[in-house]
Formats: C-alpha cells, sequence, structure tokens
C-alpha cells in the first residue's frame, strides 16, 4: 500500500508566496505628454465634478493611456465612464495601454475593455468614502487570441456595489477588493488554447453578505484563486478546470473566511496554528487551542471545484459562535495527485456545527482536515485508488465519516474530547486508523480526558461481501449549490452628440 507522506506544503495555509506578484495592486499611471506629444503615444486626462456626469474615450494605437475622475463627493452620482482601447498586437498597436477611473459617490458605472497584450486597467470607486454605495464596475480584456500578460483591478467602498473582471487567454493577473456589505465580485479567467500559462485572480471583501466568484479554466493549469472574507454571512465560490496531466502543473485554489490568527495578530497568520506536518504520526498532534477564541465570523460558506490533475484547494474557516455554523466543501470532481485540504474551529462548547465536506474521484488524492470546537461534522468520500483521507478533531459532540471505493486506499482520524463519534467504510482493499481520547501535549484540557465516544467500521476486501444486511449508509448533509451567478451590465454610455460625424 502506498504510504502518503505529508509535508508541510502539503498542508499548510499559508498565503503561496508567487500570490505576492498581484497582491500590490492597484497600478495603471502614464498620461504625460501634451506638448509636442510623444510618437504615437495617445494619451488623455478627463475630470468632472458634479452628478449624472458622462465621459467616453476610444484609443486605438500602442502606450495609450486615459486617466478619467469623477467625483461628487457624497452626493448622487449616478456618473458613467467608458474606455475602449483597442489595437490588432502588432509593433504599432495594441501594447501596453493603461486606463484608470476614479468615481465618487453612488450608483456610478464604469466599463472598460481592452485589446492586446500587456495592458494595465484600473477602477477604484468610492475611495474609502463610506457613504459610497451602489456602484457597478466591469473590466475586460482579450479578444480573439490578442491577450497576454494583461492586469486588472477593481477596487470599491461603501455597500450594494459589483465588480467583474473577465479576461481570456494567458498568463493574466486579476484583482478586487470590496469593503462594506452586500457587495459582489466576480472573476472569470479563460486561458484558452492559445499559450495557456494560466491566469490568477485575487479577491478580498471585509464587512457582511459578500459573495465573491472566481472561474479560470483553459487547457493545461497553473492558474491560482485565492478568495479571503472577513465578516458574517459571506460566500465564495471557486471553479478550476484544468486538463493537465500527471507530472503537469494543476490549478490552486485558496479560501479563508473568519478572523484568520490571534487576536490582535495578522489576519492571514493562519499556518502558525497548525501542525507541522511531516508525516502521518504528526498529523495526530494536538490542533492548537486558538480556536477556541470566539469569533464574530459566523454563517459563511464556502465552495471549490476542481476538475484534472495535480489540483491544490485550501479552505480556512474560522468562527462560528454559538448558533453560527460555517460551511466549507471541496470537489475534485476528476483527476489524479490532487490535495484537498481544510481548517475550521469556533469557540468551545457552543451549539454551532460546522461543517465539512470533501469529495474526490481518481486516484493518488489526499483529503485532510483539521477541525476544533464542538458539534463540528466531517464528511471525506474517495472514489479511486490509492487514496488517503485524513481527520483530527478537537472538542466534544463531533462527528466524522469517511467513506472509501476502491483498491490501496487508507484512512485515519484522531479525535480528542467527550462524546464524538468516528464511521470509516471501506470497500475493496484498504486500511484504517481511529484515535479516540488521544493525549496531548499542549495542556489542553479537553485533550485525553473526555468518554462516550463511539468508533463504527466496516471494510469489505476485493473478494468479501457482507451481504446487503450489513450496508452502512450514513450520510450528512446534501453537497452544497451556491446560487453566485450575478453578471455585472456593461455599461456603455449614450452617444453623446447624436448629430456628430
Amino acid at each position: 500500500m502506498k504510504k502518503f507522506i505529508l509535508t508541510a506544503a502539503a498542508l499548510t495555509f499559508g498565503v503561496f508566496a508567487y500570490a505576492q506578484d498581484i497582491a500590490g495592486s492597484p497600478t495603471a499611471g502614464y498620461v504625460a505628454p501634451l506638448p509636442g506629444a510623444g510618437a504615437g503615444a495617445n494619451t488623455g486626462l478627463s475630470e468632472q465634478y458634479g452628478n449624472a456626469q458622462r465621459v467616453r474615450v476610444r484609443q486605438a494605437g500602442t502606450e495609450q493611456s486615459v486617466y478619467t475622475r469623477q467625483d461628487n463627493g457624497t452626493g448622487s452620482g449616478g456618473n458613467m465612464a467608458e474606455v475602449r482601447q483597442t489595437g490588432s498586437v502588432t509593433n504599432a498597436s495594441g501594447f501596453r495601454n493603461a486606463a484608470e477611473v476614479l468615481q465618487s459617490g453612488t450608483t456610478n458605472s464604469s466599463l472598460t475593455l481592452q485589446e492586446g497584450d500587456l495592458n494595465n486597467a484600473v477602477t477604484r470607486q468610492g475611495q474609502t468614502n463610506t457613504a459610497s454605495a451602489d456602484n457597478k464596475a466591469y473590466i475586460r480584456q482579450g479578444v480573439a487570441n490578442q491577450a497576454e500578460g494583461n492586469r486588472a483591478a477593481i477596487d470599491q467602498d461603501g455597500n450594494r456595489n459589483r465588480a467583474s473582471i473577465l479576461q481570456t487567454y494567458d498568463n493574466s493577473d486579476a484583482w478586487t477588493r470590496q469593503n462594506g456589505d452586500d457587495n459582489k465580485s466576480m472573476i472569470t479567467q479563460d486561458a484558452g488554447p492559445n499559450g495557456t500559462d494560466g491566469h490568477e485572480g485575487w479577491n478580498y471583501q471585509t464587512g457582511n453578505s459578500n459573495e465573491s466568484t472566481i472561474m479560470q479554466s483553459g487547457a493545461g493549469g497553473r492558474n491560482v484563486a485565492q478568495n479571503i472574507q472577513a465578516g458574517d454571512f459571506n460566500k465564495i465560490k471557486q471553479i478550476q478546470v484544468t486538463t493537465a496531466t500527471a507530472g503537469q502543473a494543476g490549478n490552486t485554489a485558496v479560501a479563508r473566511q473568519g478572523s484568520i490568527g490571534a487576536p490582535g495578530g495578522s489576519e492571514l497568520d493562519f499556518q502558525a496554528y497548525l501542525p507541522n506536518l511531516v508525516d502521518i504520526a504528526t498529523f495526530f498532534e494536538p490542533v492548537a487551542n486558538i480556536y477556541y477564541i470566539p469569533s464574530g465570523d459566523d454563517y459563511n460558506l464556502a465552495k471549490q471545484t476542481q476538475g484534472g490533475a495535480n489540483n491544490r484547494a485550501e479552505l480556512a474557516q474560522r468562527g462560528g459562535t454559538i448558533d453560527g455554523s460555517n460551511y466549507g466543501e471541496q470537489n475534485q470532481i476528476s483527476g489524479n495527485d490532487n490535495v484537498a485540504t481544510m481548517g475550521q474551529g469556533h469557540y468551545y462548547d457552543g451549539e454551532a456545527s460546522n461543517y465539512a465536506r470533501q469529495d474526490q474521484t481518481g486516484n493518488g488524492n489526499l483529503a485532510a482536515v483539521l477541525s476544533s470546537g464542538s458539534g463540528q461534522k466531517i464528511l471525506q468520500d474517495q472514489r479511486g485508488n490509492d487514496n488517503n483521507a485524513w481527520s483530527s478533531q478537537l472538542g466534544r459532540d463531533h462527528k466524522a465519516n469517511i467513506h472509501q471505493r476502491g483498491d490501496k486506499n487508507s484512512a485515519g482520524s484522531a479525535q480528542r474530547g467527550i462524546g464524538n463519534k468516528l464511521l470509516i467504510v471501506q470497500h475493496d482493499g484498504q486500511s484504517y486508523t481511529g484515535l479516540q481520547n488521544v493525549i496531548g501535549s499542549n495542556g489542553n484540557p479537553f485533550l485525553g480526558d473526555g468518554g462516550a465516544n463511539q468508533i463504527d467500521v466496516l471494510q469489505v476486501g476485493p473478494d468479501g461481501n457482507f451481504g446487503p444486511d450489513y450496508a452502512i449508509d450514513c450520510a450528512f448533509d446534501d453537497p452544497m449549490n451556491l446560487d453566485m451567478e450575478f453578471p455585472v451590465p456593461m455599461a456603455n454610455t449614450p452617444d453623446i452628440c447624436t448629430d456628430c460625424d
């Protein structure tokens, strides 16, 4: 049987180093010329103050730039901005263009369309103005094969804002940030069949009832998606599809919800509270007591879906006070050598029941969950060969359900505390480890001492058959279906002068 060695890289919730390429967004820049304008360089500067204003800029060429500012303070807003930069990606067109739009107030809309390579687009709405609301921003980069190395960023403050970025073809970055409530962000990236170097999408939201979706596809893999949310009633959906085969780079998805880290510490400092995993034995070391600190981040939902091989999915949820439950789901629908890891924690001895679900189809996959608190559920379902499922729970009244179908699979679970239940069902050649009331080394009062725990195991070998009377059908909630489709309409500005030629 294959022994799966866990490494710190395989099960660590730290931010990926290569994500820092876009973490410093936005940019944009240029404009300058005027006196004796440079050879072939178009530039534009538009400033408007007041409400219900419109600006449209259309540029064709190379190294074009436009800066548009519509400022009405905290007034009614209703301004519209449209920027179109086109080119055929030649030495004289569609290359290194820049577009920047700044809007203040409410009910503003911005549309930016760019064709070509190495373009940069930035839209800021609100600009730390808490009275800003109901703004819409749409950026599209790429047409046909003309789209490589582009960068897009949308930054919005206030409530009920909408952000949408669409990028086609190769190696582009998308960045969105929203601060407020009831905001929605969608990033769609398709690497296509051209160079297919993959894309990177990054979203950060603070506030309540926010939604964020990142969808990435294309031949091969190498896409990276990161979603970070702080607050209550938030939703994350990540979808990645790759045609990568064994030995090729797959996709990476990272999602975080809640106040990740110690009180007063960095929101991203999550890995410090997880085991330094070197092999299977260290996985069963206690989860740090940091999870027992109450957090106000409740009722969050996150779902990661990946298709293909060599994918990595990481999900961290911290929070869930009394009556506040979080739900995390990872679904790797096909392919081999995929890894799904999840961490959940909330205040101990509340009524909350966070739920972690992992589904994998294929061979050589790993599913791992770390959770602590009380009343939490884990469901791990693997179909294929040489798969590994591991879970570690700390606290009380937890439930773990591991189902494996296939050959040479292994499962292990460690539960510490009171009233925990473990169910393992394996078919066609497998092994398991079930540990309860594991004595830990960090002095946590909920480790070691406990009772009323249960373990139920059913193993059926390749030639075994207990018959229908021995079947175990124990399932938790159905997979989550997040309805988060919210296209941002392209806000075309009406013709300013209908009689002009």
